[in-house]
């Protein structure tokens, strides 16, 4: 390798080397296939399948020796063949990664190290210093589900922010993915998003509906035009307020009820020390009320009552009393 490519150098003896490089890079964590192709006096490097890097016609016929050692990964300081000898500009340290599947005409090449029995290896002849059997491809993706591929390697399934082959980048989140659009479409807007809302539909999040045009104009104070089968704008008012334009308010007179409190438990009667003020609510709004509005309890108090008890014993209780009456929706 030089500089992430793949170099290619042709070097006999007694002729000058001949050197090509990829393309393409291979220095990204991922396999990548490697081919040299020996066609009459050409020698051509093709990685992945692209377009054949030639050396041009050589000045001698390539040769292949089965019988010659193979060297993968770089080649060991014994070895003293002019060809092979590393110099200046070949250091035979340039390789970290992982080597498989190796190919000499179609035969697959043993990488197993095992041994023969007989003081010999057959495969390759040394492992050295630094090199591990086997490879443990699916180490190269920086964060997801890393996925065999074959041949060609492996694939990484990246999680949600994440990008890239070995999903070692940063994508910036949807911002549509938990819009608030209720009757629209989200359309997103560089960090942040806006609702396109559909027909009938308006406000920021189209969770409105839109006025009738017979509505337009005519104000509902606390309620909602709506239009009369006759065609005509009518306010429907909020529970609590009545009048054609929902702006009077309802009300209902509670009654001001002040009197002791008795507790009957198994033994004694318990009854308060001082009488108690509370509102007493009537059941029906004024004659005006529409449908399904009462009059109830809209204030409240929380005050603390002392009793006395027939046996002598005296205890306090937290408990809550009615200040104020309203008019709302009636209680299921």
């Amino acid at each position: 390798l030089y500089q992430g490519h793949i170099r290619l150098i042709y070097d006999i003896a007694n002729y000058p080397p001949t050197t090509v490089y990829s393309v393409e890079s291979v220095n990204d964590g991922l396999f990548h296939t490697v081919e040299l192709l020996i066609q009459n006096r050409s020698l051509s490097l093709v990685v992945d399948n692209g377009a054949p890097k030639s050396l041009g016609k050589l000045a001698r016929q390539p040769s292949m020796d089965h019988n010659t050692q193979l060297y993968i990964g770089g080649v060991p300081p014994q070895v003293v063949a002019s060809g092979l000898r590393p110099g200046p500009e070949r250091s035979p340290q340039t390789f970290d990664g992982c080597i498989n599947n190796v190919r000499i005409n179609g035969d697959t090449q043993d990488l197993s190290f095992r041994s023969t029995g007989r003081g010999q290896s057959q495969g390759v002849e040394s492992k050295g210093d630094g090199i591990l059997v086997g490879c443990h491809s699916c180490s190269v993706c920086a964060q997801g589900t890393c996925r065999e591929a074959g041949e060609m390697g492996v694939t990484c399934e990246c999680p949600p922010g994440r990008s890239g082959a070995l999903c070692d980048e940063t994508t910036a989140p949807n911002p549509c993915q938990n819009n608030r659009c209720v009757h629209g479409l989200c359309v997103a807007k560089g960090q942040s998003y806006s609702c396109q809302c559909n027909e009938g539909y308006q406000g920021q999040y189209c969770d409105k509906e839109q006025e009738p045009p017979a509505c337009r104009g005519h104000s509902c104070g606390r309620g909602e035009c709506h239009v009369s089968e006759a065609g005509e704008p009518v306010c429907k008012c909020q529970p609590g307020y009545t009048g054609p334009t929902c702006d009077t308010e309802l009300t209902c007179q509670g009654e001001m009820v002040r009197e002791q409190l008795k507790r009957h438990q198994a033994l004694r009667t318990c009854t308060s020390t001082s009488k108690i003020p509370r509102m007493d609510c009537p059941r029906s709004c004024q004659a005006s009320a529409p449908p399904g509005v009462c009059c109830g309890v809209t204030k409240t108090r929380r005050r603390k009552v002392v009793f006395r008890c027939t046996d002598g014993t005296s205890y306090s209780e937290e408990m809550e009393t009615t200040l104020e009456c309203g008019c709302s929706k009636c209680p299921l």
